[in-house]
C-alpha cells in the first residue's frame, strides 16, 4: 500500500478502532467493505423511521379514543386481557422500533462521521429519546395494569405492589443511570475482554468473506439495490451484542457463567483510544436527557477549570477533616452544636459492593484467611483471650475446604434468590419472571427490553445490604413457615401519669408524645377508643432523631437510608400477611425482614458482602435476639470478615458487650477537658478565674423489657452519688428515668474577674433534645428495630478518671447478671457455646454439626487453667469470688426491689422508676391542674356512662386515713378529698328537716353552720361538677397543696411502716373508719352533731372560715373543719360503746359488714396491750450509750486507717439486713438516692445494722451521725428545747387525777409513727443534715425526719406541745399531758372524756394534717387499773 493512498476513516464496530484500509469508495472516504456498510446502515434506519411514521395509523382504539395522552395514561380502564395484549403489542413494538432507530443514528453518525458535528440531527436524537422514554414508562404502566388484572386475585399482588412502588419512588434519573452504567463496565473491563474478542474474531471473518466476493460485485452494476444494501445493516448485530453484554454480565454477577480468564502475560497496547472502554460507547449510545451545549468551547472551559481547581479544593477539604478528626468526644459535639456542621459528622459510609469476586477468589480468600482491620482502637485491644487466641488477632482463620465448599454451594444459591427478589421491583419483567421457571430462560426471554436488562444488571452488580441479608434468610427458610410472636408488653398508663410525666419530664422528651397520649386518654373518656388500644396509640413514634431532619442531619447524606429506614419502620407496624410468590421458579417471602436470621444465614452473609462493617450489619437485625446473637458470634471470630474485627476489638467495650451493654457514644476524658486557672488577690493583676468541669459520659444500648435490663438500671439510679443515668424507650421515646434538671450538664464553664465562688455556672453541654440530637447525627451505627432502651450515663462529679465510671458499670451489669464468679460471665451463653467448637489446626470457630463428638467451647471456658482478667487489669481465678459479685447483701436488696421475680425469675417486664407518692408530689405543685386530673381519673373509672355522675351535691370522701389523690366511687357518688362526709351529711339533713330551737340556731351561727343570709345549713365544698371547679380556682394554692399533699405523704408513711402487721392493721382500721364515715346513719337521733357543736363553741372554732393561713405550724384556721372534727370524733367513739350520743358509730358495728369487725382486737385494749410492738426503739444517735456503737466503730476505724472504705469489711448478714430495710423505704419514698457524693466527707451519716437488748436477735437499721469529717458545718438547733429527763412522767399524773375525781376514765393517746420515722416532712436545706451512706457505698437522704437525728426526741415533743397548746382549752399539763409522742387524756367521766380526747385528736389530725392517733398503739376509755398494769413501753 502506497504511503500517499487515502485511508478509511470509518471506525470498527467490533473494537472502536480506527479502519486501516485503504479508502476506495465514497469518494476515497470509506474502504469497500465500510462503505457498504455505512449505506447499509443508513437505508436501514431511513426504512425504519418510515417504520415508526406509519405506526399511527395501526394505533388501537384504546389508544385512538383515549382523551389522555400517553405520558399520562394509567390504563386503569383497561380490564380486558386480550385488550391489554393487543395495546402491548403496539406500544412494545414502538419501542423496540424506536430504539433501534435512535441506535442505528447514533452508530451511524460515530462510525463514519465521528468528526462532523451535526446539531439537526443530534436535536431529532434527543426528540426520538424524550419519546422512547415516555414510551417505556407508558409500557411500565402498562405491565402494572396487565399483572393486576392477571394476579389481583393473588395473595402476593399487594406485598409486590408495595416493593414496585418503593421503587419507582426511588428511582434514578434516565442520566445518572447512563453514568452508572459507564461506571459499570468499567469496573468490569477486564472480564468483558473475552466477550470482545468473539466479536472482534467475527469481524474479521466477515471482511475475509466480503474481499473473496469482490470479483462477484464488480460485475454488478454501479448503483447496487436496496435489498443488497439491507444485508450490510448492522443494527440487529449491534442490538444482539448489547443484549448479551447485559445478560453476560449478569450471568457472571450470579456465578452462572464465568467469563474466559484474561491472560495475565498478555501485553497491552502502547496506545489505547479512550474510546475502545465499552463503558464510553454504552454512555454515547444510551438516551440522554440532557440538551447539547449551545457553546461548546465555553463548556470546555469550565470543565477544564474545575479540573484545575478539584485538587487544591479537595487537599483544602482533607485538612479541614484531619483538624477536625482531632476533635473527639464532647468537644466534637459542641463543635457540631456551635457550627451547625451536621454534614462533617462520623457517618459510617456504605460499603464498597462493587468488587464482586469470581468463586476462585472468593475460595482463595476463605481458604488462606485475609488481614484483619481494627480500625482505630480507643483502649487496649483484646488479644490472647480465650475468645481471640494466640495467632488469629492478625489474619481471619481459614476454613475448611468442606466448609467452603458448602458455602459456594449455597451461595450460588443465595445469588439466585437475591437475583430474584431484585426483580420483584421492576414491574415491566414481573410478567416473564412469574413466567420463567428459572433465572436461564428468564434471561433467554426475547420480550424484556434492553434498557431493563440494563437496570437489571445495575441492581444486580450493587444489591443493598438489606436485599443481601433477605436472599440469605430466604435459602435458611426455604419453605418452612413461621410463627409469628408478639411479645410486646404494652404499657397502660393513666391521665394522671401521663400529666405528672410531662410535669416531670416535660423538657427533655418531645411535645409530640404529650398530646398522643391525652388524646389517647380523652378518646378512652368519652369511649372512642377502646381500653386495650391505648397503650398502642398513646404510644407515639417518637421524634427519633434518624427519622427527622434536624439542623444537623439536614446538611447530611443519609437521606436515603432514613427513607428506607421509615419505610421498614411503617411496614413493620402494619402487620402484614406472611406470603411467598414463585419467581423464575424460586420461592421469594414477604416477611424476611421481621424474622431472626440463624448464624449459617449470617456466616453467608459476611462472606458476601465482605468489605461491609459490622456496624453495617447490626441496622439489618430485626430484634434484639437476632443482634445479641450476631454480637456474640462476632466476639469469638465466627465470620471471616476482616473488617468486622474492628467491632468492640478493645477489652472494656467487650467487656460490655459481654454483659448486654452496647455503647455508641463515649466521652471519658472528663480531666483532659477540665482546668481549673485562678489568679489570686495578692498578685499584680485582678482576682480572675477560669474553671471547666467536664464529666465522663457513655451512651448505649440495653434490651427493651428486660429483666437485666431493669436490674442494672434500677441498681445505677440508686447511685446517685457516683453516676446519673437517663433512659429513653427506643419504642415510644418516652423518658423513662432521667435527674434532676440541676445535674443534666456534661460541661460547665465559670469565668471572670473576683471571687469564682460569687459567679454563676455557664453550661455549655447538657444532655436534652438538642444534645440527643447532634449525637445522633454524629454516631457511626444505629440498630433497625426498636427494641430497646437508650441509656445515657455519665459521672456526678466531674474530672473524673474514665475508670471510676467504667467501673461502676461494669460492676452493677455483673450484679444485674448475678454474677458470683468469674465464670457466670459466660453463662448465660452456655447453650450457644455448647455449639460451637474451635479447629485446633486453623483456631478458626464453626458450629458443631449433628452427632459430632468434639470438644466445645463451652469446654474451653471451663478450663481450670482459665484466669479471668477484668477491664482494669485486675486477675482472678474463674470459680473464685470477688468484692465486686453478687453475694447475699444483693440477692436480699433484689428480693425487695424486684418481689415480682421471686415467682418467675426472668420476666420480661418493662424498666419503670420508682415513682413514689412523694415523688409525685415534689414533682409539680398540687394546683388546679392536680386537681383537674383527679376529677377526670374519677369520671374515667366510670367508663365514660354519664350516668353514673352524680345529680347532686352528695359527694362524699368514705375513708378517713385514705386522702390520697385518689377519690373512691361509690354507687353514684364521686368521693375526694374536697368532699364532705355522708354521715355528717344524713346528720345535717335530718337536723334541716326538724324543728331548730332559737338557741340551738344562735349556737349554730355561733360555730359558722348557719348561713345569717339564708337560714340555711351550710355544708361546705361539696359539688365536684360545675360550682366545684369555680369553688377550686378561687381556693388558696398553699390550701391545695397543703391539703393535697397530706394524703401523698400519708401514704408513703404508711407504706415506710416496717412494722410486723403493721399494713394489716392500718388496712382494717379504714375499713372500720370508712365504713362508719361512708355510711348513712341508721337512727334518728342527732346528738352527736350538738355534741360536736358544743365542742367547736368550747374550742372557739368555726366551720365557715374563708381565709387559709399561710403558717405551717398553725392548725386554724380553714375550710376543712367539719371534716377534721367529725373524723376526731368516730376515731374516738367506737371506744365508747356505753355512751348514748356515739350510738350512730357504735351502731355501725351491728351492720352485715360491721359485725365482720365486732371482735377485732382494736376494740379490745386489754389484749392489744398483752403485746409489745416488734420494733426498734426511737432512741435518737445522740441519747444511745457508746457501747451500742463500739463494734461499728471497730470496724470503722481499720478502715479509715488503712485508707479502705469499710463496705469490704462489713459483715455480710448485717449488710443483708440493712440493705433490704433501705430498699423497703425507698420503695415507699421514705428514702431516696442523694445527689450527693459518696463519701464521708460530704455525707456526715453512716447506716449501721445493729441489735437492742429487747430484740437481741433481730437485726435492725441504725444510723451513726458522729459526722467525723465535719461534713455538715451548720446544725440545726432548736428554740428552748426540752431535753428528755425534763418531761413529765404519765402514770404519777393519772394517779394524781384519779384520787381527785372518783370514776376517772384515761386514754392513752400515741401519734403514729414508723419505727425508723417520724412523720415530719424535712425541706430541702435540711435533708443534708441527716443524709448517709449506706453498706454499698451509696448516699442516701431521708425524706421524713429520722428517729437516729440528733435530738429526733426533742423536735417530736416540742412540735406537739405546741399543737396541744395551741387549745388553750385543753388545759394541758393539768387535763392533758404528753411524754414525746403518747398523750394522756384525763376525764372526770367518759362524757368528759370523749369531750377531751376528740379535742387532742382533732388539734392533732387537723392542719397541715401530717399526723394522726395510732388506734391500735392507743388505750381509750380506761381506768387507772388499767394503766398501772401497762407495760411501761407504752407510757414512755
Amino acid at each position: 500500500m502506497a504511503s500517499q493512498d487515502p485511508i478509511c476513516q470509518a471506525v470498527n464496530l467490533s473494537d472502536s478502532q480506527p479502519c486501516t484500509a485503504v479508502a476506495t469508495t465514497w469518494e476515497n472516504v470509506f474502504c469497500r467493505f465500510h462503505g457498504k456498510q455505512c449505506y447499509g446502515l443508513y437505508i436501514g434506519y431511513k426504512r425504519r423511521n418510515a417504520k415508526l411514521d406509519a405506526l399511527p395509523s395501526n394505533v388501537p382504539s384504546y389508544l385512538r379514543e383515549a382523551k389522555v395522552p400517553l405520558a399520562n395514561e394509567t390504563f386503569e380502564g383497561v380490564g380486558d386481557e386480550k385488550t391489554l395484549e393487543e395495546i402491548h403489542a403496539h406500544i412494545y413494538h414502538e419501542y423496540v422500533l424506536l430504539g433501534k432507530v435512535i441506535d442505528a443514528r447514533k452508530l451511524h453518525h460515530k462510525h463514519f462521521y465521528p468528526v462532523k458535528l451535526d446539531y439537526s440531527h443530534q436535536a431529532y436524537i434527543d426528540t426520538l429519546s424524550n419519546r422512547r422514554y415516555i414510551v417505556l414508562r407508558a409500557l411500565e404502566r402498562l405491565e402494572t395494569r396487565t399483572a393486576q388484572v392477571l394476579y389481583e386475585k393473588e395473595k402476593w399482588y399487594t406485598w409486590i405492589r408495595e416493593v414496585q412502588k418503593d421503587e419507582e419512588a426511588t428511582r434514578e434519573k434516565e442520566s445518572k443511570k447512563v453514568k452508572f452504567e459507564a461506571a459499570m463496565f468499567k469496573r468490569h473491563w477486564s472480564k468483558m475482554q473475552t466477550h470482545l474478542r468473539v466479536q472482534r474474531e467475527k469481524k474479521e471473518k466477515q471482511i475475509q468473506d466480503t474481499y473473496l466476493e469482490t470479483a462477484y460485485h464488480e460485475r454488478m452494476s454501479a448503483v447496487d439495490s436496496e435489498d443488497d444494501a439491507e444485508m450490510w445493516d448492522p443494527i440487529e448485530d449491534v442490538l444482539e451484542d448489547e443484549r448479551s453484554r447485559y445478560v453476560d454480565l449478569i450471568k457472571h454477577f450470579l456465578w452462572m457463567e464465568v467469563f474466559a480468564e484474561v491472560d495475565e502475560n498478555e501485553k497491552p497496547t502502547q496506545k489505547v483510544n479512550e474510546s475502545s472502554d465499552p463503558s464510553a460507547d454504552i454512555a454515547k449510545l444510551a438516551i440522554s436527557e440532557d440538551k447539547p451545549p449551545k457553546d461548546g468551547n465555553k463548556k470546555s472551559k469550565s470543565r477544564a477549570a474545575k479540573a484545575t481547581s478539584a485538587p487544591s479544593s479537595v487537599k483544602a477539604q482533607n485538612n479541614s477533616v484531619s483538624s477536625q478528626d482531632r476533635r473527639t468526644g464532647q468537644s466534637r459535639i459542641m463543635e457540631l452544636m456551635d457550627n451547625d456542621r451536621g454534614k462533617n459528622s462520623d457517618r459510617l459510609t456504605d460499603p464498597d459492593k462493587s468488587n464482586i469476586e469470581t468463586e476462585a477468589e472468593m475460595r482463595k480468600r476463605l481458604k488462606e484467611g485475609v488481614e484483619k482491620n481494627y480500625g482505630s482502637p480507643e483502649d487496649p485491644m483484646m488479644l490472647e483471650s480465650i475468645e481471640v487466641p494466640r495467632g488469629t488477632h492478625l489474619k481471619t482463620a481459614p476454613l475448611t475446604d468442606e466448609e467452603i465448599d458448602s458455602l459456594t454451594k449455597d451461595i450460588k444459591e443465595i445469588k439466585l434468590l437475591l437475583f430474584c427478589r431484585l426483580l420483584l421491583s421492576h414491574a415491566s419483567l414481573l410478567p416473564a419472571a412469574v413466567r420463567a421457571s428459572s433465572v436461564e430462560e428468564f434471561l433467554n426471554d426475547p420480550e424484556i427490553a434492553e434498557s431493563d436488562l440494563r437496570d437489571l444488571c445495575l441492581k444486580v452488580e450493587q444489591p443493598s445490604l438489606q436485599d443481601i441479608r433477605d436472599a440469605c434468610a430466604d435459602l435458611i427458610r426455604g419453605d418452612e413457615s413461621e410463627t409469628e410472636d408478639d411479645g410486646d408488653i404494652h404499657e397502660k398508663e393513666s391521665i394522671e401519669d401521663v400529666i405528672f410525666h410531662e410535669h416531670r419530664y416535660g423538657h427533655l422528651q418531645e411535645p409530640e408524645w404529650f398530646k398522643n397520649n391525652i388524646h389517647a386518654q380523652g378518646g378512652k373518656l368519652i369511649g372512642n377508643i377502646k381500653s386495650d388500644e391505648i397503650s398502642t396509640k398513646a404510644s407515639p413514634k417518637k421524634r427519633h432523631p434518624r427519622q427527622q431532619k434536624t439542623k444537623v442531619q439536614a446538611c447530611g447524606n443519609n437521606k436515603s437510608d432514613e427513607m428506607s429506614k421509615k419505610a421498614f419502620l411503617k411496614k413493620r407496624h402494619s402487620r402484614q400477611q406472611k406470603m411467598k410468590v414463585q419467581v423464575c421458579g424460586k420461592s421469594i417471602c414477604n416477611y424476611s425482614r421481621e424474622s431472626s436470621m440463624s448464624r449459617d444465614g449470617w456466616l453467608q452473609f459476611s462472606v458476601m458482602a465482605k468489605d461491609c462493617d459490622l456496624k453495617h450489619a447490626v441496622q439489618l437485625c430485626r430484634n434484639w435476639d437476632e443482634f445479641s446473637q450476631l454480637n456474640f458470634l462476632t466476639g469469638w471470630q465466627y465470620f471471616p470478615a476482616s473488617n468486622w474485627a474492628a467491632w468492640a476489638c478493645d477489652l472494656s467495650t467487650h467487656s460490655l458487650h459481654e454483659l448486654g451493654f452496647f455503647p455508641y457514644f463515649k466521652d471519658m476524658q472528663a480531666l483532659k477537658h477540665s482546668h481549673y486557672h485562678q489568679v489570686g488577690a495578692r498578685s499584680q493583676n485582678r482576682r480572675q478565674h477560669n474553671i471547666v468541669h467536664a464529666r465522663n459520659i457513655i451512651v448505649g444500648y440495653m434490651r427493651r423489657n428486660d429483666s437485666v435490663t431493669r436490674r442494672f438500671l434500677q441498681y445505677l439510679t440508686m447511685r446517685t452519688g457516683e453516676v446519673l443515668v437517663l433512659v429513653r424507650d427506643g419504642k415510644t421515646g418516652k423518658i423513662v428515668t432521667a435527674p434532676e434538671k440541676e445535674h443534666l450538664w456534661t460541661m460547665r464553664r465559670k469565668e471572670g474577674l473576683g471571687r469564682a465562688s460569687k459567679n454563676e455556672w455557664d453550661i455549655l453541654l447538657q444532655v436534652g433534645p438538642d444534645y440527643f440530637d447532634v449525637v445522633d447525627a454524629a454516631r457511626e451505627w444505629r440498630l433497625g428495630f426498636e427494641d430497646y432502651y437508650d441509656v445515657w450515663i455519665w459521672d456526678f462529679l466531674p474530672c473524673q478518671s474514665s475508670n471510676s465510671l467504667y467501673k461502676v458499670i461494669a460492676s452493677e451489669l455483673r450484679k444485674a447478671w448475678r454474677v458470683t464468679q468469674p465464670l457466670d460471665v459466660y453463662k448465660h451463653r452456655e447453650p450457644f457455646l455448647r455449639s460451637l467448637t474451635r479447629e485446633k489446626e486453623t483456631m478458626r470457630v464453626r458450629s458443631i454439626q449433628p452427632g459430632e463428638q468434639v470438644r466445645s467451647l463451652w469446654d474451653d471456658v471451663n478450663d481450670p487453667n482459665n484466669v479471668f482478667i477484668t477491664a482494669e487489669g485486675q486477675v482472678h481465678e474463674t470459680t473464685a469470688k470477688w468484692c465486686f459479685s453478687y453475694n447475699e447483701a444483693d440477692a436480699a436488696e433484689d428480693r425487695v426491689l424486684f418481689s415480682d421475680e421471686l415467682i418467675n425469675p426472668n420476666r420480661n417486664v418493662p424498666f419503670k422508676e420508682v415513682t413514689t407518692p412523694i415523688t409525685r408530689a415534689q414533682t409539680t405543685p398540687l394546683n388546679v391542674t392536680k386537681s383537674v386530673a383527679e376529677g377526670a381519673r374519677e369520671i374515667n373509672k366510670l367508663d365514660g356512662d354519664k350516668s353514673h355522675l352524680p345529680d347532686a351535691d352528695t359527694d362524699t370522701d368514705a375513708d378517713e386515713d385514705d386522702e390520697d389523690d385518689s377519690g373512691r366511687v361509690e354507687g353514684n357518688r364521686i368521693k375526694t378529698r374536697w368532699t364532705q362526709l355522708p354521715l355528717w351529711e344524713d346528720a345535717i339533713a335530718m337536723i334541716k328537716h326538724n324543728h331548730i330551737s332559737s338557741e340551738r340556731k344562735r349556737l349554730l351561727r355561733e360555730v359558722g353552720l348557719l348561713n345569717e343570709s339564708f337560714q340555711m345549713i351550710r355544708g361546705g365544698i361539696n359539688d365536684l361538677r360545675g360550682a366545684f371547679s369555680a369553688i377550686v380556682e378561687e381556693l388558696d394554692p398553699v390550701m391545695i397543696e397543703e391539703k393535697g399533699s397530706a394524703g401523698v405523704l400519708w401514704e408513703a408513711c404508711r407504706a415506710g411502716d416496717l412494722e410486723p402487721g403493721a399494713q394489716e392493721k392500718h388496712a382494717e382500721t379504714c375499713e372500720i373508719l370508712g365504713g362508719i364515715l361512708g355510711s348513712h346513719q341508721s337512727t334518728l337521733s342527732t346528738d352527736w352533731v350538738w355534741f360536736l357543736v358544743d365542742i367547736l363553741k368550747w374550742l372557739e372554732l368555726r366551720t365557715d372560715y374563708k381565709t387559709y393561713t399561710h403558717d405551717r405550724q398553725a392548725g386554724w384556721p380553714h375550710p376543712f373543719i367539719a371534716q377534721d372534727i367529725v373524723k376526731a370524733f368516730v376515731l374516738m367513739a367506737i371506744f365508747f360503746p356505753n355512751l348514748k350520743v356515739c350510738l350512730p358509730v357504735t351502731d355501725c358495728f351491728e351492720s352485715e359488714k360491721g359485725k365482720e369487725y365486732s371482735n377485732s382486737a382494736l376494740l379490745n385494749p386489754g389484749e392489744r396491750a398483752k403485746t409489745i410492738p416488734d420494733v426498734r426503739t426511737r432512741t435518737s444517735f445522740k441519747l444511745r450509750p457508746k457501747k451500742f456503737w463500739k463494734e461499728w466503730n471497730d470496724m470503722f476505724q481499720p478502715g479509715q486507717t488503712q485508707d479502705q472504705f469499710y463496705v469490704h469489711a462489713y459483715p455480710v448478714d448485717r449488710n443483708a439486713a440493712l440493705r433490704s430495710i433501705i430498699a423497703k423505704l425507698y420503695l415507699a419514698g421514705i428514702v431516696a438516692p442523694a445527689y450527693l457524693d459518696n463519701l464521708p466527707i460530704a455525707v456526715p451519716g453512716f447506716a449501721v445494722a445493729n441489735t437492742e437488748p429487747h430484740r437481741p436477735d433481730k437485726l435492725d437499721l441504725f444510723i451513726d451521725y458522729a459526722d467525723r469529717y465535719d461534713a455538715v458545718r451548720y446544725r440545726l438547733t432548736l428554740p428552748a428545747p426540752v431535753p428528755p429527763g425534763d418531761w413529765p412522767d404519765l402514770l404519777p399524773a393519772a394517779q394524781a387525777f384519779a384520787a381527785k375525781n372518783a370514776g376517772a376514765r384515761f386514754a392513752i393517746l400515741r401519734v403514729w409513727s414508723a419505727p425508723h420515722f417520724y412523720p415530719t416532712v424535712l425541706g430541702k436545706d435540711s435533708e443534708r443534715a441527716v443524709s448517709f451512706l449506706d453498706s454499698a457505698k451509696r448516699s442516701w437522704v431521708w425524706r421524713f425526719m429520722p428517729k437516729d437525728m440528733p435530738d429526733s426526741e426533742v423536735c417530736m415533743y416540742s412540735r406537739i406541745k405546741m399543737r396541744l397548746e395551741s387549745l388553750k382549752q385543753l388545759q394541758v399539763g393539768k387535763r392533758v399531758i404528753h411524754r414525746c409522742e403518747v398523750i394522756l387524756v384525763m376525764g372526770a367521766d367518759e362524757l368528759d372524756l370523749l369531750k377531751y380526747a376528740t379535742a387532742v385528736t382533732f388539734a392533732i389530725q387537723t392542719k397541715p394534717w401530717r399526723s394522726e392517733i395510732d388506734p391500735w398503739k392507743s388505750f381509750v376509755n380506761v381506768d387507772l387499773g388499767f394503766l398501772e398494769g401497762l407495760d411501761p413501753y407504752w407510757l414512755d
